[in-house]
């Protein structure tokens, strides 16, 4: 090959100018079009339909677009135009369309022929599933509180509405629709009258992180908080028990110890009204305390009892207070870390109190009252019986095991208690035994631990082929956002609507039983027009807009420069102080704080050299079990070492990497030590979405598992056979984690979890896991009194 000098290069250079001129379509390549189409490099003779996407992995409900050739999605990507995500997508909803084609998954209706969990199935139609599943409704609906459903959902669907339509109340949830945990939702909504509230991260100058981790759970709020440390300097400061993806890029990380978030949040408080440094007009006007009421209340919470309780100095205490009362504007925000404790409605109502007493309330820069659609059902609506339910489902098994719940059916959505539950072994147990649940239909879409021990399993779409309508409180201006996919789902999954439909429309062909009229809609597609249309704030061409641009209204479009949404040159702005008007929707028309109160749970006195506080954690690359299969993700993230802080293990002789035991008052397992300076020292960390013993190969780690019976692999991924490289699928901690409820909130105070930590024993294996399901029952007989 000749070499190629300056002067060639030069005229090489030239060369490629003109062409690029004469045809500018070359380099103006579709591929880095914002929003534009989509396009194979090489095959460009291949169109992709771009369609809107709602990624419903997670609450925050992210709008994007996927791409489909010939009727196969293989892109999907952010929406610039989107108020709330400016074209930001997570790792998540970038490799959620991979779902759709993986091999694993369920393409037909199976029934159990064997021993429940004994792994053999049958495929069969679904005119045979659907005459089954009515079969057993029927029979149960003498006593409608009999059929069960676990929810897992992000939203109230077609399985709740199911329900009602039937007048079952025993709807059970693996978690609170909308956003944050049961505690945070619970005390806003006490509070303020909703039950959420948005941070403005991007035009607040200090902000007070109690336990969350945006930076990794939360994509919106990531870019805003970029934006304000960017535009506006503004100062971080994160109270966690672990240096979290957030806690790491904060001015200032402060270890708490696990628990003690709410009495540091009450001792800022009482420093911020000892001095003076309140907004005591605001306080006068639109609480239910006088500004010199609220100070006596919170004058006990002092300085040095926080310090005794959190390990954090007073003199740190106290300078965070002032600086946080004396910079305006400034925010608070909160999350697990906060939630998952003993009180954890006391502590994010502390964690309130900071930004109500400065003033901080609905404020540029401050702690935001939400800005959403209220997303209606398709009318008519039946009379709600299960939707009511805010029940979590942490203490089912144990219920049905002492005899306190009767079930005849149970139906499982979009949940996998069998893995992700606490005592998920006792969980196994329980849908094992035929006599405690007679009968188990599960809607995966997957081969999950609870499908396992299915009786059916009804394959439902996965995301990007669900038609959907959500809206959620991540911006400062309401959206509301659509899917439409327009492909049709793989093999012969089907939407769990309209599998419910058809058997409402079995059990009640007439509608002599009154439920037929609930679901006349002839698919998705239409059940979603019906949505639309019955939300209120919506107009008569919303739908037909939704279709087009997947989100609704428009503010403008994105900016390339500054990546900020813009209409015609002019920054979308937001409304502040919407209170001002009417008032909060509270009984009192203002904000309704509670008696300031904090107690440390006892388990965590006098805990021993060994003992420890053992939190679990979300990561980045993961969305609890839903995406453990997809390849890209798992590869990035499939192993989840036991966090340690290095002077603790030095002082228990553990090394890095070294194999440990984490043993708990049911069980114990065997796991891997990763030693940091980055977690509180009597605390131990570990991540969840991984330790899979089912869902699929990439999940378990392991290309040459055998190929299930019921996986159609008529196109065999080679990526997977063949550059599956890890071995290591992580633990699980589940089976060993016992339960332990909130009392207030029904919630599983996931975060308190006493355990004991040792070197491995003689005979110990990565990954062993040992429970005792009685100790698991005597746990929960004990915690009920």
């Amino acid at each position: 090959m000749s070499d190629i000098d300056r002067r060639n290069f030069v005229k090489l250079g030239a060369a490629a100018a003109t062409a690029t001129a004469a045809c500018p379509a070359v380099v103006n390549a579709m591929e880095l079009e914002l929003g534009g189409k989509d396009f194979h490099q090489i095959r460009t003779f291949h169109p992709r339909e771009k369609k809107p996407y709602l990624c419903t992995m997670c609450p925050w409900f992210d709008g994007g677009f996927t791409y489909a050739e010939d009727g196969v999605i293989k892109k999907a990507e952010g929406n610039p135009d989107h108020i709330a995500t400016r074209g930001k997508f997570c790792s998540k909803g970038l490799a959620s369309f991979f779902g759709a084609s993986d091999p694993d998954r369920i393409l037909a209706p199976l029934k159990r022929v064997g021993e429940r969990g004994a792994g053999q199935w049958q495929e069969i139609s679904w005119e045979e599933a659907i005459a089954e599943l009515s079969a057993k409704v029927l029979e149960a609906l003498d006593d409608p509180n009999s059929i069960v459903l676990n929810e897992g959902g992000f939203k109230e669907g077609g399985s709740v509405r199911f329900m009602d339509t039937i007048g079952s109340q025993s709807v059970i949830r693996s978690r609170l629709p909308s956003i944050g945990t049961a505690p945070k939702q619970i005390a806003l909504e006490e509070a303020v009258g909703f039950t959420s509230m948005l941070p403005d991260l991007e035009h607040t100058k200090y902000i007070l992180n109690f336990g969350a981790n945006i930076m990794e759970t939360a994509p919106p709020l990531a870019q805003r908080l970029t934006d304000g440390v960017v535009n506006s300097r503004l100062k971080l400061v994160t109270f966690d028990v672990r240096m979290s993806n957030t806690a790491g890029r904060s001015d200032e990380w402060i270890p708490v110890f696990p628990g003690s978030d709410g009495i540091v949040a009450l001792a800022m408080a009482n420093i911020i009204m000892q001095k003076g440094l309140m907004d005591e007009k605001f306080i006068n006007t639109w609480t239910n305390y006088s500004s010199k009421k609220l100070a006596a209340e919170l004058e006990k919470f002092t300085p040095e009892i926080a310090e005794k309780a959190s390990g954090v100095p007073v003199k740190t205490i106290k300078k965070i207070a002032v600086e946080f009362a004396k910079t305006k504007p400034a925010t608070v925000m909160s999350q697990n870390g906060l939630s998952w404790h003993q009180n954890g409605i006391n502590a994010e109502m502390a964690c309130l109190t900071l930004a109500v007493i400065t003033g901080n309330i609905d404020n540029e820069g401050g702690y935001c009252l939400p800005r959403q659609f209220d997303v209606a059902a398709p009318e008519p609506i039946p009379k709600l019986a299960g939707s009511q339910s805010k029940q979590l489902n942490p203490t089912f098994p144990f219920e049905v095991m002492d005899g306190s719940r009767q079930v005849a059916l149970l139906i499982n959505h979009m949940s996998n208690p069998g893995y992700s539950s606490p005592a998920a072994s006792v969980w196994r147990e329980v849908l094992q035994d035929e006599e405690m649940i007679p009968y188990l239909v599960d809607f995966s879409p997957f081969m999950s631990e609870t499908a396992e021990l299915a009786d059916i399993i009804l394959p439902d779409v996965v995301d990007v082929e669900r038609h959907e309508v959500a809206s959620s409180p991540t911006a400062l201006w309401p959206w509301i956002g659509m899917s439409y996919p327009k492909v049709s789902p793989r093999g012969q999954a089907q939407d769990v609507r309209m599998t419910l439909k058809q058997v409402i429309e079995t059990i009640d062909p007439d509608g002599s039983r009154g439920m037929r009229s609930y679901w006349e809609f002839a698919d998705v597609e239409e059940w979603t027009k019906q949505v639309v249309k019955a939300t209120s704030g919506t107009e008569k061409k919303t739908y037909k807009k939704l279709k087009s641009k997947g989100v609704w209204p428009s503010y403008g479009k994105i900016d390339p420069a500054t990546r900020q949404i813009v209409k015609k040159g002019v920054l979308a702005e937001a409304e502040y102080n919407t209170y001002r008007s009417a008032g909060f929707p509270t009984p009192s028309g203002k904000i309704e704080l509670r008696k300031p109160a904090w107690s440390e749970n006892p388990k965590h006195a006098d805990l021993q050299s060994n003992q420890f506080v053992l939190t679990t954690f979300k990561v980045a690359n993961h969305s609890l079990s839903m995406t453990s299969n997809l390849k890209y993700l798992s590869e990035l993230w499939h192993a989840n070492p036991l966090w340690v802080n290095r002077e603790t293990a030095l002082r228990l002789e553990i090394g890095d990497a070294d194999l440990v035991r984490v043993t708990t008052a049911a069980g114990y397992m065997v796991t891997k030590a990763w030693l940091t300076s980055g977690i509180h020292p009597q605390t131990l960390g570990m991540s969840t979405s991984v330790g899979r013993t089912a869902y699929g190969r990439v999940a378990q780690a392991n290309p040459h598992a055998h190929a299930p019976s019921y996986a159609r692999h008529e196109q065999e991924d080679p990526d997977i056979e063949h550059n599956l490289w890890w071995r290591d699928n992580g633990v699980n901690p589940n089976d060993i984690m016992p339960v332990a409820i909130d009392p207030e909130t029904g919630a599983q105070i996931w975060n308190d979890s006493v355990v004991t930590l040792s070197r491995a024993e003689p005979g110990d294996k990565y990954g062993d896991i040992e429970v005792d399901n009685t100790k698991h029952f005597a746990v929960y007989k004990d915690s009920q009194g």
